[in-house]
């Protein structure tokens, strides 16, 4: 057991004490609530109280209540790491691609690049017809096969789609788009809407 199953427990009678035990400053404001309910600083001695004593929620909501500043500090501040930790990881895929766009521009005899990016469209172009013209049909429709075929194809479009952006560019966004797209792909299940 972690904090951030205490923080679902917890997060139904006070909603900020929970969204932080699940997020980053889970460990500070586990302490906080052990403390409260006087017992060691442990999700396990924590949820024991919580299913053996139905006041320790009362005493929880008291905590939201009275260290509703100190709450707010930490979870602007966790909000505050997370987009640290965005821009961080950004900042060295961006410094990533253009020291390889560099090292590209330095060696422009260099045909392997151009080589992969034209195999890596012809792939994606040859799924695309096959599919469109049915010639694949048997080995889509096949539960067998199905799956696998899947997973390489939303594995290629996705390294095709690296490729490109190795010469136009990518950005986070769509990056978060093709992760969703594969996992879509590769996982069953039934279409969801967006989330409101």
């Amino acid at each position: 057991m972690n904090w951030s199953d205490i923080g679902n427990i917890v997060g139904k009678a006070a909603p900020v004490v929970g969204t932080l035990l699940g997020g980053p400053a889970g460990g500070m404001v586990g302490a906080m609530v052990a403390n409260v309910l006087n017992v060691p600083n442990d999700p396990e001695a924590v949820n024991s109280v919580l299913l053996g004593n139905p006041d320790a929620l009362v005493k929880i909501q008291e905590l939201q209540i009275n260290a509703k500043v100190q709450l707010q500090q930490l979870a602007v501040t966790a909000a505050e790491n997370e987009l640290k930790y965005a821009n961080a990881q950004y900042d060295a895929e961006a410094a990533d691609r253009d020291s390889a766009r560099k090292l590209a521009g330095q060696q422009p005899r260099d045909l392997i690049r151009p080589a992969i990016t034209f195999i890596m469209l012809l792939g994606a172009l040859f799924i695309v017809v096959a599919i469109i013209t049915g010639w694949a049909m048997e080995v889509i429709t096949n539960t067998t096969a199905a799956l696998t075929v899947g997973s390489v194809m939303s594995t290629w479009f996705m390294m095709t789609k690296e490729v490109m952006g190795f010469y136009f560019g990518m950005t986070r966004e769509s990056q978060k788009q093709s992760a969703a797209i594969t996992d879509f792909a590769v996982t069953p299940g039934t279409v969801k809407g967006p989330e409101k």
